[in-house]
């Protein structure tokens, strides 16, 4: 009793008698007081201490009240910081609460261009109107010049006017430019060669100053991986733009019909030029003089400024069990939202993440972490990166991504950055994650992608996306002959016509595509030469191309030197679990791994597609089924209501005479749910949208509440 009182006496009334304990944040509060609901804390870490102290033995909830709560470092929890299933420790927001990284810059910073020097580099419609910013006078550590060849942002700062994102300069405005020719590829083998040569179809390529540094971006040679180079000369009268370094492959796209060097539809832009600030709004840093150059949008004495440059995760769980975060915005840092790693049970719960430089949320290992009804928007690269389990024993992580809302993602980082990434590229293996109940549109690159094992992914709508890259799909996987159990189930995906519905790529194997809908695609479900994966029962609606078979592993030697193989032999595929859970795995190398053999794509309804059946020679095919597949027109397959893009089943439809055992679809039941966290649910979109400018989304399209439903 004594040690109970003396923990009162130091910490105050807010420990429940209960044995939780209880303490409330303003941003007007003050540190030095007692965590009460009239006498607040002031930060999080004073709240976090005060619990570390108080050791209490039941909940503990950490009030936010209403405001924004600056940041400059990382919001740190640890093992130490964590509750239990039965005591968790919440921290809530009692209102519209922020933390922001974003530093404001003061309006007497903003100095109205006056050198001569850069007046006459700037367009004439902006001179006279662009101010500089000292940004080492500001304090901006990210502010260094560009590497001569990067992916991404080149680790420069990002700038917010009012709350939203101000675009870099960027040339053209709008759409890409393409290379009229290229003539030299460069050394495509060597990352210390020679660059490539190109020649631009305008004359406005004369006019940058290279000695101040240019930077282009592109799609160079494959529609999927853009990178920056810098230019090394540009030639005023011939327009040959002579770049510094060379990039894997070279230039010119890889398409392209030899002896040709390219196609001249290769897409390229240039960034970061004082020379291109044309448009309020836009941007440039010049990284000799470290000076931001703005037109902005609006008067800078009336108007709210801030740099985001705290690159750290706004806030880090490491080892910390039974967390609960809700209602919280995450806004305007330069790295990720929330990082998760180890621990157990946290939660993560209506929370908003919009205006970051990274990712959403990333969670690495533990057991049991989730994203519930969360909204992500605005972000430079992906939404939810998920990864966790044993590979080796299959044993499952059981982390879940329910009932959020991701959308205008992949802002910095154009490729690979996807709404939901599960076990893929670069998030470490992934066993035995769920993702339900999602809703996720207008990205540049895929809506999920995936590997691992024994992941679910059902009644996810997906839409819009692939918007400027190609060769990717709503769903993504790609290389990996081992990754077995998930499932793709009574999803629906639509108005993605550069896209691929649901995209097993370069021998991705032993999926089962089930019950899915599918509308306005390049292709609907497409297996690339890969092993066991089943496709069936699904709806595949006005796709250029319905069901997709190669046999693509003949020519491109998947049974030699190849990088599957490496992939097999990186796990205990011939040993338990393994041999028990996928026993057709484990005699794979005996059954001629080039071919596809064991995939079964039946029972499928294909409506209204030019091309029903896109499928390889039947003699490289003998080892899969195909059968059972039925094509359909528009009007009699008994879609309920097309044009409202309701396309759930009618009763008797003859979908479901024509194939025997074709299982209604739950279609009502897809994407987002109202909840204790999810009160009303976004306007829906239906339909592609025409390519957004680069590095302009309008962060208001789409995120405006309603109570209409569905």
């Amino acid at each position: 009793m004594r040690r109970w009182l003396l923990a009162w006496l130091l910490v105050g009334p807010s420990l429940c008698l209960a044995g939780g304990a209880e303490y409330w944040l303003s941003p007007a509060g003050d540190d030095a007081g007692p965590g009460t609901k009239t006498r607040p804390f002031a930060t999080l870490e004073r709240a976090r201490d005060a619990l570390r102290q108080a050791r209490p033995a039941g909940p503990a909830l950490v009030h936010l009240l209403p405001g924004v709560y600056p940041r400059t470092r990382a919001f740190d929890l640890s093992a130490q910081d964590g509750g239990t299933s039965a005591a968790p420790v919440t921290y809530r927001a009692e209102g519209d609460v922020i933390l922001r990284a974003g530093a404001v810059v003061p309006t007497n910073a903003f100095r109205l261009v006056a050198d001569p020097r850069v007046l006459a580099r700037l367009d004439v419609a902006a001179r006279g109107k662009v101010y500089e910013l000292d940004l080492a006078a500001l304090g901006v550590t990210h502010r260094q010049r560009f590497p001569d060849h990067f992916v991404g942002a080149g680790g420069l700062c990002e700038i917010y006017w009012d709350g939203h994102r101000l675009p870099l300069s960027r040339w053209p405005n709008g759409a890409d430019a393409t290379m009229g020719q290229v003539l030299d590829r460069g050394d495509g083998k060597s990352k210390t060669g020679h660059g490539g040569v190109f020649v631009a179809r305008e004359e406005r390529v004369a006019r940058w100053n290279v000695a101040e540094g240019v930077w282009v971006e592109g799609y160079w040679r494959v529609p999927w991986s853009p990178s920056a180079l810098r230019v090394a000369s540009i030639d005023p009268q011939t327009r040959q733009v002579t770049l510094a370094v060379p990039i894997g492959g070279g230039i010119g796209s890889k398409y392209a019909k030899r002896p040709a060097l390219g196609d001249g539809k290769e897409p390229w832009w240039a960034v970061n030029l004082l020379e291109e600030i044309d448009l309020p709004g836009e941007w440039a840093v010049d990284f000799k003089t470290g000076k931001l150059y703005l037109w902005p949008p609006s008067d800078p004495q009336k108007a709210v400024c801030a740099l985001a440059d705290m690159e750290s995760p706004m806030a880090r769980l490491r080892d910390a069990s039974s967390v609960v975060l809700e209602g919280l915005t995450f806004e305007q840092g330069l790295g990720n939202g929330l990082e998760i790693q180890g621990g157990e049970g946290n939660l993560v719960a209506g929370c908003v993440f919009r205006s970051l430089g990274g990712n959403g949320v990333v969670i690495r290992g533990g057991l049991r972490h989730g994203v519930r009804s969360s909204d992500f928007h605005d972000l430079g690269e992906g939404g939810i990166l998920l990864s966790g389990g044993d590979r080796a024993k299959l044993t499952p992580c059981g982390h879940f991504a329910e009932n959020n809302h991701l959308h205008h993602l992949g802002i910095r980082k154009k490729t690979y950055a996807a709404g939901i990434q599960v076990g893929a590229y670069g998030t470490g293996p992934a066993v035995g994650c769920r993702v339900t109940h999602n809703y996720i549109h207008d990205l540049p690159h895929a809506g999920i992608l995936y590997g691992g094992n024994d992941n679910v992914f059902e009644l996810n709508e997906i839409c819009r996306v692939v918007l400027t890259s190609a060769d990717m799909g709503a769903f993504y996987t790609s290389n990996d002959w081992t990754s077995f159990g998930n499932v793709l189930r009574h999803n629906f995906v639509h108005s993605s016509p550069r896209a691929n519905a649901f995209y097993m790529d370069d021998g991705d194997s032993g999926d089962l595509i089930e019950g899915n809908v599918c509308h306005g695609f390049s292709y609907g479900p497409f297996i690339g030469g890969g092993h066991d994966n089943v496709v069936r029962y699904n709806l595949v609606i006005a796709c250029e191309r319905g069901l997709h078979l190669d046999a693509r592993g003949l020519a491109r030697g998947y049974d030699k030197d190849h990088g599957l193989l490496g992939g097999l032999a990186a796990v205990p595929y011939q040993q338990k679990p393994w041999s028990e859970r996928y026993p057709t795995l484990s005699g794979l190398l005996d059954r001629h791994p080039e071919k596809p053999y064991g995939n079964k794509v039946t029972g499928n309804a294909v409506v209204a597609c030019p091309q029903p059946f896109h499928f390889a020679k039947p003699k490289d095919l003998a080892g899969s089924d195909l059968g059972g597949n039925v094509a359909f027109g528009l009007d009699e397959a008994g879609l309920k209501d097309p044009a409202q893009a309701d396309f759930s089943l009618r009763p008797g439809a003859a979908v479901f005479a024509k194939i025997p055992g074709f299982p209604p679809i739950p279609f009502a039941e897809i994407g987002l749910r109202r909840d204790a966290y999810r009160t009303s649910l976004p306007r829906r979109v239906f339909g592609p949208v025409a390519v957004p400018a680069e590095g302009v989304f309008d962060s208001d399209v789409d995120i405006r509440r309603t109570d209409s439903g569905r």
